[in-house]
């Protein structure tokens, strides 16, 4: 092997470049998912942080008081811990840590805001068809349903690129059977 400016190792002449090792992609596929992964978590606590705003007192908080919150949205802040969870089986690439997260945000995350938009879809829907807001909840000038309807999707795609990274990263890590030839 030859370094730019330096000597050329005895018993080369550079090429044999196609034989040396390379990394197998499974590693690969693995390093990528796992900053992948990082990003979605993190992007998972700033909605988190919003979701919390909204669930504080109303006399505690710098702006409009919004509807008061469902049981839905204290169980969504369940879904939080198991993101620790996710970086501690990404660390590790423990498939089993994994796939605890995937089925805690499935559980805890997307079902939560489903049955939310499920709730809120007869208020948004009036807006959006008909442009009416008698009878609707306002926050700053806006029906409350259509910003939280937006906001929950949101979160619910967030969730689902999570949930994929996740079962990418545990069929990468996924123990390799049989021989090679």
């Amino acid at each position: 092997m030859a370094s730019r400016s330096g000597r050329m190792v005895d018993g080369t002449d550079g090429t044999d470049h196609q034989f040396r090792e390379r990394v197998a992609s499974q590693y690969q596929v693995s390093a990528k998912n796992k900053s992948r992964l990082k990003l979605f978590v993190f992007i998972h606590w700033m909605v988190g942080g919003v979701h919390l705003l909204r669930l504080l007192p109303d006399n505690i908080v710098p702006l409009p008081p919004t509807p008061p919150p469902s049981e839905l949205d204290y169980a969504w802040l369940a879904s939080l811990p198991f993101t620790l969870v996710a970086m501690s089986a990404s660390r590790r690439s423990n498939a089993g840590g994994m796939k605890v997260f995937t089925y805690g945000v499935l559980g805890l995350g997307v079902c939560p805001l489903l049955v939310t938009l499920f709730l809120y879809s007869p208020d948004a829907l009036q807006f959006i068809l008909s442009g009416n807001t008698k009878g609707l909840f306002l926050w700053n000038g806006l029906p409350f349903a259509v910003l939280w309807s937006g906001f929950s999707v949101l979160c619910i795609l967030v969730h689902v690129l999570e949930i994929l990274v996740g079962r990418t990263l545990m069929a990468a890590w996924a123990p390799r059977h049989g021989k090679r030839s």
